[in-house]
């Protein structure tokens, strides 16, 4: 075990490192790159219940989610 700390590298060891999970970011970054736009513009969707004009964004929105349409924006 010794041996192969001495032959490590920081850059190797910084490479053997999981790599990190944020499922919130994670999926922020998911739909932005599915529906092309930033991802600002899906933290508005999110937390300012602006609503996509594209339909198609709607759409990606409830294959990722599971949640109907109808109900992404419902008032708790």
């Amino acid at each position: 075990m010794k041996e192969e700390r001495e032959k490590m590298t920081l850059r190797g060891y910084y490479e053997s490192l999981p790599d990190a999970t944020c499922p919130k970011t994670d999926f922020i970054n998911e739909i932005a790159s599915r529906t092309g736009v930033t991802s600002s513009t899906v933290r508005n969707w999110i937390f300012y219940g602006m609503k996509p004009a594209n339909e198609n964004h709607i759409g990606v929105l409830v294959e990722v989610t599971g949640i109907p349409a109808d109900k992404l924006w419902a008032e708790d």
